[in-house]
């Protein structure tokens, strides 16, 4: 982990899509790239892992850098897209662009009655 250097240009929603979708492609069995958090801190929501998979793959409605994180050399990226229901469904991921892998740090829907 590098915590100095020129900070990298985040990544354009294609090329983000397309690192996003290879590494989903390329990952092992049964390896899940959600955080802790993700998982488990809002079972409430009735996410699972398929609706992040489903949304990541859909066509995104928006995409944008929200931060660079310079203890983890990664940026954070905000990703507006649908769940296999075509319900909104908005994820979180940080992505190692070197590593090509990316973990999701939250996600829900819009709907926030639950």
């Amino acid at each position: 982990m590098s915590t100095s250097g020129r900070v990298p240009s985040p990544l354009t929603p294609s090329e983000l899509k397309a690192l996003l979708t290879g590494a989903l492609d390329n990952a092992p069995g049964e390896s899940n790239p959600e955080t802790f958090h993700a998982r488990f801190d809002h079972l409430e929501r009735g996410l699972q892992l398929d609706d992040v998979v489903y949304g990541i793959k859909a066509d995104w409605k928006a995409c944008r850098p929200l931060r660079f994180d310079e203890r983890y050399w990664q940026w954070k990226y905000m990703i507006s897209t649908q769940n296999a229901d075509e319900e909104p469904l908005t994820i979180i991921v940080a992505v190692d662009t070197i590593g090509r892998c990316f973990e999701v740090i939250t996600r829900w829907t819009e709907d926030t009655s639950a």
